[in-house]
């Protein structure tokens, strides 16, 4: 997921079923628009239905993950641009560009004109980027700060998307809040099965058909990306760092970390002071 670019656009379509396997959180932003299909998105700790039309904002560092509603075909746009984007449009681009993140307006559901004109705003981008025509970029800055000014303005017009009913699971929510507050300390699935009341393979079960994830894998993504933000944030050594994270080793932690970012702990750390 290294290194990141300033903005980028991508139109793709998957005629058969895909779930997300890798990556789960970054530091940029993403705008995900599904333009036909289904989708079930997993976000921080909430699961939301999603369909053709809907605008999906995720935030910088938040889990995130999409997965199969059915077996047909679904096609999506994805968004990605950073800080260093933002701050390229001006000092304050950042209090009228990133309302929906800031507001944690996270789906949109666009009918009519609205649906109609992002679309239009969305299509204009893709072909600026594909046909490379003089002062292409520059165009492509103007489309696409005109597209987060329109979605902020939307903020205060348009309700966000509520869990889809298929998609809810209070218990399982109950037990996502409990590791994204308690994963410094040691989790089992022993431990968690004790302390909510619920049977091991019925939590496994549950936990990954209402995340995305399993249990491990959600846990050590959570303790990654606080790894990653002391790496970038303090002088720490990464034993420490390891320990603050919730690992029991160093070693086990330089095993998962490269797992789930692809990058050492100090590439890590190096690569963060380069982009800042």
């Amino acid at each position: 997921m290294y290194p990141l670019v300033l903005y980028e656009i991508e139109r793709l379509r998957r005629d058969h079923p895909y779930s997300m396997t890798v990556n789960h959180f970054h530091d940029h932003y993403e705008i995900y628009y599904l333009l036909s299909g289904k989708r079930y998105y997993f976000i921080q700790d909430r699961s939301y239905f999603i369909q053709e039309g809907d605008l999906v904002f995720i935030d910088k560092n938040e889990l995130h993950k999409t997965r199969n509603v059915d077996i047909d075909p679904h096609e999506r746009i994805l968004l990605s641009f950073d800080d260093r984007w933002i701050r390229s449009i001006g000092e304050d681009a950042s209090t009228h560009l990133l309302v929906p993140f800031q507001q944690k307006k996270i789906i949109f559901s666009l009918r009519g004109s609205n649906r109609t004109f992002v679309e239009s705003l969305l299509f204009q981008l893709l072909r600026e980027q594909q046909q490379v025509l003089s002062g292409w970029k520059l165009n492509s800055r103007a489309l696409f700060t005109q597209l987060l000014i329109f979605c902020s303005r939307l903020t205060d017009k348009l309700s966000s998307v509520e869990e889809h009913p298929q998609a809810y699971n209070p218990k399982i929510f109950e037990i996502v809040a409990y590791i994204n507050e308690q994963y410094r300390n040691r989790l089992t699935l022993g431990s968690i099965s004790e302390t909510f009341f619920i049977s091991p393979s019925y939590f496994c079960r549950s936990f990954k058909e209402t995340t995305g994830f399993s249990f491990v894998e959600y846990l050590n993504n959570v303790r990654i990306r606080e790894a990653q933000r002391l790496l970038r944030e303090t002088k720490e050594k990464v034993i420490h760092i390891a320990e603050q994270s919730g690992f029991d080793s160093v070693a086990h932690f330089g095993r998962v970390f490269k797992q789930v970012t692809s990058q050492t702990p100090l590439e890590c750390r190096k690569l963060a002071r380069h982009i800042h």
